[in-house]
C-alpha cells in the first residue's frame, strides 16, 4: 500500500494543475498574466534530487506522455522535456550542495527551460504569435512566481516523505 502513495501524489498533482487553471480567474491580479502551474514538474524535480533518479525519470516520462495527451497540441514535447528537466536537476544537485536553495534554483531553471522550449515550439510549429518580451513578462515571470510559491509550500513535507521512503526501500 505504501508503494502506491507516490504515484497517487503525482496523479493528484497532475489533476490539481488542470483544476487550478480552470478555477483561477483571468486578470486576478489586475493584469492579463498567464499563470502556468508546473506543480507536477516541481514534484518530479524534487524527486530527482531527493529520491532514486532512474525511477523518477520513468515517472517523468509516463507523466510527460499523460501531460501531452491530456493538455497539449504537440504530442511528445513534455514526454521529452520532463525527463530532461529531472535529469538536469539531479545532476546539478550532485554538483552543487543539495539544499532547499539549490533545489529551488534548479527547479526554477528547469521550469524556465521547459517554458522557453514550449514557447519556441509553439512559435515554430503552431505559428502562435507572441514576442519574447511579451512571453517573458506575461507568461514566464508570473509562472515562475506561482511555482516558487508552490515549491515553498510543498518542499519540506514532500522531501521528508521522499527521504523516509528512500530509507525504507534501502532497508528492504
Amino acid at each position: 500500500m505504501r508503494h502506491l502513495i507516490l504515484p497517487f501524489l503525482l496523479t493528484l498533482c497532475f489533476y490539481i494543475e488542470s483544476i487550478f487553471v480552470d478555477f483561477l480567474p483571468t486578470g486576478i491580479f489586475g493584469r492579463d498574466w498567464i499563470l502556468v502551474p508546473h506543480f507536477l514538474l516541481v514534484l518530479l524535480i524534487i524527486m530527482g534530487i531527493s529520491f532514486f533518479r532512474n525511477r523518477t525519470l520513468i515517472y517523468a516520462a509516463v507523466f510527460g506522455l499523460l501531460f501531452d495527451i491530456y493538455f497539449t497540441e504537440i504530442i511528445g514535447i513534455y514526454l521529452v522535456l520532463f525527463p530532461i528537466a529531472v535529469y538536469i536537476s539531479a545532476k546539478l544537485a550532485k554538483i552543487l550542495f543539495s539544499n532547499v536553495f539549490t533545489a529551488l534554483f534548479t527547479s526554477m531553471l528547469c521550469i524556465s527551460l521547459v517554458e522557453t522550449i514550449v514557447y519556441g515550439m509553439n512559435i515554430l510549429v503552431l505559428r502562435k504569435s507572441m514576442d519574447i518580451n511579451e512571453f517573458s513578462m506575461i507568461r514566464l515571470v508570473p509562472t515562475l512566481i506561482l511555482n516558487i510559491i508552490f515549491f515553498i509550500i510543498v518542499y519540506f513535507p514532500f522531501n521528508k516523505f521522499l527521504l523516509n521512503r528512500k530509507k525504507e526501500e534501502i532497508n528492504e
